[in-house]
């Protein structure tokens, strides 16, 4: 080792040493370059550009070691005999395609690494000493095979870290590391190996070359690089070893995060799965088959695949996936690249959004339709006779539009119960659509109100027959659940364009129709006539009439009780009825909507608030009232004003006050709205969202307004035993509420199976036939001071059936 030091340290011929340095750094350069496109090549053009890389290797090595030899013995000349020439050359050739090979692997790893940089290492070495050996043949070579080692060992490390360099991806520029170590491997083993030559300008002291091939020093040599070669592979593989050791502790736990995920993750590139999670597995139904290697195009319908194919945007899209058994799953999409393995890839998140989908097509079904009956509701029934209208009148054909209700329907719904109802409504909606033929089409309208489109040729008898056909459908007997029902039905028809041309003209038209059919003798049909429209159409009158009704102390107020979960009544809901004197009781459903048209419900609803206050100063302490609130009056600037002034002179506290909004009202003036209700709140009058569910449910009114009360709407209550869907929405409004704070009223509770349901999931109140009908304010008295602590169930069915047979309480539904 002392003379390998001394041998460096001694002068060289500066221009052969430049000479050397300039050779390996532009062999360097080109070789590296090879190998970096050979990893990324295939085929013929990867053997190309690997064969290409060797024999640049192998004739920078010639070429180097010829040049540090002058840098070192100027003033011998080299002549190196043929065989020893293409002896070191060929071994050389064959360890530098050996080194390229291993080096352009696309699976690098640290003994491939540390291999190549020793092949190369070993094939210039040999080189070396094989031309040098026989320059001074017939003589023994003396050397120093300690120093021999040393270089080559330099060498090596040296060579491998150029190459590992060359490929790291993590670097932008990484040549500008790898070439000056690769340019100082080859120098290593150029100045080194020459330097490593003991007392060769000393012929003298040569000896004869020895006759045992054993003994030959290229032989030794040789044996010891190779020995050093496989020590410095199995240190590469030791480290390969702790590194796969490491990555697959990673990898567990990078798995382990990914099984943990609700979204089926998976890694792609070139349309095929490198890697997934379990969730993926799952999704696509590959239980039993591994999912790397699988072909993308097997899982992506052709109309999904765009999707894929485009470049990773990290936004969010909606798909479709096929599944092994063929089924197509509709997903969400969030993809974005990575590195993975040293190349670019895409990582894809996969949501099945299929029950997503169904609810959201619930939500558009329930936005168009009857939720009892299924059938198109007002909103559709409005686009679906605007679209007919156009239609008829660009064919140049006529339109029937038939309007029906139910003739006693109110009896068998309050002799039987809600629940029976609905039962009829149902059965009703599926006679209907059994009289139906194709393209014509039934809605409701609420309650038992029904309409049918009907595209006609402009024959009446078209019209007369469909009636008649539903006319005799509804007059068979109903059988609600062991129950005969008997009713029956009236139509009124108006036809397009001969009685309008917009939908409200027939749909007003057809109603006056119906109106006179009832009048002139129930389940008969009658055309809208203009030439006595004046006649039947009382609506003028009844406008004039429920203006006065006021002042002639036709309008009272009957009042529902409402319990809490210990049987006890706190509060009494108001409910406006109008008793004509010669029609008789007027249901609310008809005069309301007139009231709220006309603008006179403003003093009506002020006379309710303060009929109701004046009602209730008298119960007990802690039994509260509710009015309903129309949107005409919520709208009304001073009605704050007005209630403040009602309590006032009645002497009732704010907080025994409820008043009832439905989520309608938010939806025509939102702001007007909220602020009216602020300062209701302000006074302490309660605030109760009315129907909740029904309408146009926002949760951003629950989030912007602070409601004491949500009162889940009869729909829902009634449907508790026999629909699951029913069951969960009733279970997240009052999950909702109590995270809310927000107490909760259950409407239409006529079974002890509904009140226990609901109680078992924590509703407050109870309102409903089970346990009370609207009474007089006399018997609302006497009920609001009957506090009781037994249990609920068998209180209520008490309750009930005092109720039902007290001669003060009005049979009929809020």
């Amino acid at each position: 080792m002392t003379h390998l030091l001394a041998d460096l340290a001694a002068a060289r011929d500066p221009w052969w040493s430049l000479l050397a340095l300039l050779i390996s750094g532009a062999g360097v350069t080109l070789m590296l370059h090879l190998i970096t496109q050979a990893t990324q090549a295939t085929g013929w053009s990867r053997t190309a550009r690997i064969g290409g890389a060797a024999l640049v290797s192998s004739g920078m090595g010639c070429a180097v070691f010829l040049a540090a030899f002058k840098s070192a013995y100027p003033l011998i000349p080299i002549a190196i005999p043929l065989a020893y020439a293409a002896g070191g050359s060929l071994i050389i050739l064959i360890c530098s395609l050996a080194a390229v090979q291993l080096a352009a692997n696309s699976h690098r790893s640290g003994r491939n690494v540390f291999l190549a940089g020793s092949l190369m290492a070993f094939g210039f070495s040999c080189l070396v000493f094989t031309g040098v050996s026989g320059m001074v043949a017939p003589f023994a070579l003396s050397y120093d095979l300690t120093a021999v080692l040393a270089v080559m060992i330099l060498g090596s490390i040296l060579g491998s870290f150029a190459i590992w360099e060359n490929g790291n991806a993590a670097r932008q520029r990484p040549l500008l590391i790898a070439i000056p170590l690769g340019v100082g491997s080859i120098a290593a083993m150029a100045f080194g190996s020459v330097a490593a030559i003991l007392s060769f300008g000393d012929w003298m002291n040569a000896v004869a070359q020895p006759d045992d091939l054993t003994s030959s020093p290229i032989v030794v040599i040789a044996a010891v690089e190779g020995v050093t070669v496989l020590v410095l592979s199995l240190l590469g593989s030791l480290v390969d070893n702790r590194v796969a050791a490491r990555d697959k502790l990673e990898a567990d736990r990078l798995h382990q995060l990914a099984d943990g995920t609700f979204e089926a993750i998976l890694i792609h590139r070139d349309a095929t799965i490198l890697d997934g999670n379990r969730n993926l597995a799952v999704l696509l139904g590959l239980s039993d088959e591994p999912v790397a290697g699988c072909c993308l195009e097997r899982f992506v319908p052709e109309a999904s695949w765009p999707l894929w194919a485009a470049s990773a945007s990290s936004q969010r899209t909606e798909g479709e996936i096929a599944t092994a058994d063929g089924r197509s799953l509709p997903v969400e999409m969030l993809s974005r690249p990575i590195e993975y393995r040293g190349r670019t890839a895409t990582v894809t998140a996969l949501r099945d959004i299929t029950e997503r989908r169904a609810s959201e097509a619930r939500i558009r079904f329930l936005a168009h339709h009857d939720a009892l009956t299924e059938l198109p509701n007002r909103a559709l029934l409005g686009e679906e006779l605007a679209a007919r209208i156009r239609a008829a009148t660009v064919e140049s054909r006529s339109l029937a539009v038939l309007c029906l209700d139910l003739d006693g329907f109110k009896l068998v719904n309050d002799t039987f119960g809600h629940a029976a109802g609905d039962d009829l409504l149902q059965q009703v909606a599926g006679r209907l659509r059994a009289c139906l033929r194709t393209g014509e089409l039934v809605a409701r309208l609420g309650g038992d109100e029904f309409v049918v489109l009907q595209a006609i040729d402009d024959q009446s008898e078209q019209s007369s027959d469909l009636a008649q056909r539903i006319i005799q459908s509804l007059t068979e007997v109903f059988d609600l659940e062991g129950r005969r029902a008997h009713i029956g039905t009236s139509i009124g028809i108006a036809i397009c364009p001969a009685n309008g041309v917009t939908p409200q003209q027939l749909l007003t038209r057809a109603d006056i129709a119906l109106y006179r059919a009832k009048h002139s003798g129930r389940g008969c049909l009658r055309f809208f006539d203009p030439a006595i429209d004046h006649e039947v159409d009382d609506r003028p009158q009844l406008e004039q009439e429920l203006r006065n009704a006021l002042v002639k102390d036709e309008l009272t107020l009957l009042y529902q009780p409402i319990f809490d979960a210990d049987g006890r009544v706190v509060c009494f809901e108001a409910l406006m009825r109008w008793t004509h004197p010669i029609l008789g009781e007027i249901p609310p459903s008809r005069f309301i909507p007139i009231a709220e048209k006309r603008k006179f419900i403003v003093p009506m609803g002020e006379w309710a608030i303060e009929r109701a206050c004046t009602t209730a100063a008298s119960w007990a302490a802690g039994c509260r009232v509710a009015v309903n609130l129309s949107p005409v009056q919520i709208l009304q600037p001073d009605l704050a004003r007005k209630v403040e002034t009602i309590l006032r002179r009645t002497g009732l506290a704010a907080d025994r006050l409820e008043l009832e909004i439905t989520e309608g009202v938010l939806l025509q003036d939102a702001e007007t709205a909220l602020t009216v209700l602020g300062k209701l709140n302000a006074l302490g009058v309660r605030i109760v969202l009315d129907d909740f569910g029904t309408g146009y449910s926002s949760l951003s009114y629950l989030h912007r307004f602070r409601f004491q009360k949500l009162k889940i709407d009869r729909l829902f209550v009634g449907r508790l035993s026999e629909d699951q869907s029913a069951r969960s929405i009733v279970k997240a409004i009052l999950s909702m509420s109590q995270e809310l704070g927000i107490e909760v009223t259950a409407e239409g509770v006529e079974t002890t199976q509904q009140a226990s349901t609901l109680r078992a999931q924590g509703c407050n109140e109870f309102q409903g036939f089970l346990l009370g009908y609207p009474s007089t304010a006399e018997t609302a008295k006497e009920l609001a001071a009957q506090l009781s602590t037994h249990d609920i169930v068998e209180q209520l069915r008490a309750v009930s059936r005092e109720l039902h047979a007290g001669d003060g309480y009005a049979k009929q539904a809020s």
